[in-house]
């Protein structure tokens, strides 16, 4: 009798010193594989958290790797990167039953199973109180997490390749990307759990009640960096005239759709690509839906995640380039000009035969073009009213604009024609023996000479004013050519007058380079392109 109170005793402590094991299973060891057939340099990635970095991912190996994964985390994720390839982030959440269950359960049946023959055979009080403390042990145990612990193997496919650049192609280059999101059309969907999003099974949805609309966002740097890595166009090169010849996209992200599961989050993209031309001809546009990867969804910001657009964005643009939209577009570049210009007749003007003599004199053949959204300036080039001005001065989209002369009149003038490419705009007003500039039609440039700047800076009431330099230099521009200066330009100097001493028109100033502590580079289009972008034709 005894020795079986011993043996009970003994039992139920045995069994109570490994009690609620299955609490301690805190991490499980799982191998991360990846097709060896697909390449053996898809490197692996895991999420990483802390105080200097944040959420990142840190490399832990290629081609196959374990990784050690917190049972008590609700998702893990994994990154999958190869060069030439888009990469992939795979959630891996606790599916598996976590197998020291069965030890707790047992536990707790074994111990209630020893107290009740501890009680039955008028054992001491004491074992009986230990097989009860043992099987309440594995029975809290057995209700404690985690309940599911990660697999020990997961295999993925390799990566898709990212296409390559046709060398007997033109350059490709994304012009711009715009953000336009109407109202609405930013929408929250929230999922239970992965099976659920897989089954399309949303718990609610809600939706943005603001547009947003970026022209010009500054996507368009990551897509023209995976084009040059492609060979869809040369490495981007340092300095402001290195657009050259290329066929140019424009594109558009015009609705997204966050999906949200648990605390992870992905977002599905609705954009829009065209064939960009300065014309704005009719161009047909590929739509393109699209999916990112996964992240981690950051409570404490909840705006878009910069990096998860971009990267979703190379994906749709490489999808875009092979829609039907496209086909046959990008191998060649269209003339366009001859696409704008065709209906075109030339206009014969009469130029002024001599200069002014001096820059007061020549002041009189400069004009102010008041828009919409400001104003411009505009040169005089025949006496029956033709001006000349830049294109965005005009590009509201007005048929009239008010010219404001030296003399203090205000006259319609109407627009004839313009060219965006060169933005030069020609206007006209009906008012008899006008001013014009003497032109300097020849190609040269003189580097060094003094010049001036004729225009209106700044306000209407500061018309007529006059900036004095140098030709600092001679630049191309893609398809332009541009004279640049040291002439002290301001807004509202556009489509205004540089002269040089002698009061004759060298070229119509364009813009100004801003920075913080950049001075003193502006830039002007010759006078000698005017017949061309304009299809004008000078006789003395």
């Amino acid at each position: 009798m005894r020795w079986t109170a011993l043996s009970t005793a003994c039992a139920a402590a045995l069994i109570a010193s490994v009690q609620g094991c299955s609490s301690l299973n805190k991490s499980t060891a799982a191998h991360i594989v990846v097709d060896p057939s697909q390449g053996t340099d898809v490197h692996i990635l895991q999420d990483h958290w802390n105080w200097d970095e944040g959420f990142h991912f840190s490399e832990q190996g290629v081609g196959m790797v374990l990784l050690e994964l917190d049972n008590n985390e609700p998702v893990h994720l994994v990154r999958l990167e190869q060069p030439g390839a888009f990469p992939e982030v795979h959630p891996l959440f606790p599916n598996s039953q976590n197998p020291y269950k069965a030890l707790d359960l047992g536990g707790a049946i074994a111990c209630t199973a020893l107290g009740a023959a501890a009680l039955a055979n008028e054992q001491p009080p004491g074992v009986a109180w230990g097989a009860m403390a043992g099987a309440l042990a594995n029975g809290l145990g057995l209700m404690s997490k985690p309940r599911k612990v990660f697999d020990k193997t997961y295999y993925f496919e390799g990566l898709a390749p990212i296409p390559m650049g046709n060398p007997t192609n033109p350059s490709l280059r994304i012009e711009g990307f715009h953000m336009r999101i109407p109202e609405g059309r930013h929408t929250w969907h929230y999922f239970q759990d992965m099976d659920r999003y897989t089954a399309n099974r949303v718990e609610f949805i809600s939706a943005s009640d603001e547009s947003i609309d970026i022209e010009y966002s500054n996507l368009d740097d990551e897509l023209n960096t995976v084009l040059a890595d492609q060979g869809f166009q040369s490495h981007a090169q340092e300095g402001m005239f290195n657009r050259g010849e290329s066929v140019q996209i424009t594109g558009q992200l015009t609705g997204v759709k966050e999906h949200r599961v648990k605390n992870i989050v992905r977002y599905e993209l609705e954009t829009e690509w065209w064939v960009h031309n300065a014309f704005g001809l009719a161009t047909d546009t590929a739509s393109v839906s699209t999916t990112s990867n996964w992240a981690l969804y950051n409570f404490s910001n909840p705006g878009f995640d910069r990096d998860l657009i971009a990267e979703a964005l190379v994906k749709a643009m490489f999808q875009s380039l092979e829609n039907e939209a496209f086909d046959g577009k990008l191998n060649r570049i269209e003339n366009l000009e001859a696409e704008w210009t065709k209906d075109w007749k030339p206009i014969a003007l009469s130029t002024h035969s001599a200069p002014a003599g001096k820059v007061s004199s020549a002041l009189q053949s400069v004009v102010t073009v008041e828009a919409s959204d400001g104003h411009g300036s505009g040169c005089i080039i025949s006496s029956d009213g033709y001006i000349v001005t830049n294109y965005h001065v005009i590009a509201d989209g007005l048929d009239t604009y008010p010219v404001h002369f030296h003399d203090g009149s205000v006259i319609e003038a109407q627009v004839v024609r313009y060219h965006p490419v060169y933005d030069l705009a020609l206007l006209k007003v009906n008012a008899p023996d006008l001013l014009p500039f003497h032109l300097s039609l020849e190609e040269a440039i003189a580097v060094g000479e003094e010049a001036y700047a004729l225009g209106t800076p700044y306000d209407i009431d500061l018309g007529a004013s006059v900036t004095k330099g140098i030709i600092s230099g001679k630049r191309k521009d893609a398809t332009r050519t541009l004279i640049q200066t040291d002439v002290s330009i301001s807004p509202g100097n556009s489509g205004g007058a540089l002269i040089n001493e002698q009061g004759t028109l060298l070229g119509i100033v364009n813009e100004k380079v801003l920075g913080m502590g950049v001075e003193g580079i502006g830039f002007a289009i010759p006078t000698y392109l005017l017949p061309r972008a304009l299809k004008l034709e000078f006789t003395p």
